[in-house]
């Protein structure tokens, strides 16, 4: 009598092509019991990212400092910034790098 085994990171699968049966009578000669198994699949990795915001004016002055809107999230996600008003500063377009 064989039994099926558990090994980290594999399942089983089926029984080999000419292998002998899990249990049985011992003959004459040798039996060969295979158990065929394959490698679990790795579960995919989530790609994850990042995004801030930072208002400025054209010549670089801070209007305000980088606030986080979405950190660690899934690609893909959505997410919305805002256009705001400054007192002295109308808004002129997004930066090049934007």
């Amino acid at each position: 009598e064989t039994t099926e085994k558990t090994f980290d990171g594999y399942h089983f699968v089926r029984m080999g092509e000419f292998s002998a049966d899990a249990t049985g009578q011992v003959e004459e000669g040798t039996k060969h019991v295979v158990y065929v198994y394959a490698k679990n699949p790795e579960a995919p990795v989530e790609k994850k990212g990042n995004v801030d915001v930072k208002y400025i004016t054209k010549d670089g002055k801070v209007l305000e400092d980088v606030t986080s809107v979405k950190d660690n999230a899934p690609v893909g996600e959505d997410y919305t910034t805002e256009e705001k008003t400054f007192d002295g500063y109308h808004f002129v377009g997004m930066d090049k790098t934007s």
